[in-house]
């Protein structure tokens, strides 16, 4: 049976570190990214390397297999930084999580991981529209079957 998802994606960050991450369920992004000499993390300096789900991302990123690939494919003189957005569970389980993992991945192919990085070709519908703090992603995407 394929599903058809709109979510509003609110994601938060970056963070240099997982303490201040929520371990709730959600996606999230491992990014390279540099501070500037006022403290800011400039959006044009980023380099996405991941886009995952998980039922606890703090967890998630704590533990994460892919974290070498991440320090190999970071800039030199980055450092590695996550956002994430939460997609609460009364809302949405993990089906539902890794069809906006695919359709994120499908438009972005990060160099860490390889799910649907090859194209969308899920039979589920999903229109996604990031707010609050998104950048490298665009502001919505739809992928269809």
């Amino acid at each position: 049976m394929s599903r058809n998802i709109e979510v509003t994606l609110d994601w938060k960050g970056p963070y240099t570190s997982t303490r201040s991450i929520p371990d709730n369920a959600g996606i999230y992004m491992a990014l390279s990214g540099k501070q500037d000499e006022k403290g800011k993390w400039p959006t044009n300096l980023y380099k996405l390397l991941d886009i995952g789900q998980a039922g606890g991302i703090k967890s998630r990123l704590d533990e994460h297999e892919r974290r070498d690939c991440w320090e190999r494919n970071k800039t030199t003189g980055h450092t590695i930084v996550y956002k994430y957005a939460l997609m609460p569970t009364k809302e949405y389980d993990e089906t539902d999580r890794r069809i906006v993992e695919c359709c994120l991945r499908s438009n972005k192919t990060p160099p860490c991981g390889t799910e649907c990085n090859e194209g969308y070709s899920r039979d589920d519908a999903v229109k996604i529209n990031n707010e609050g703090l998104p950048k490298p992603l665009a502001n919505s995407y739809t992928c269809k079957p």
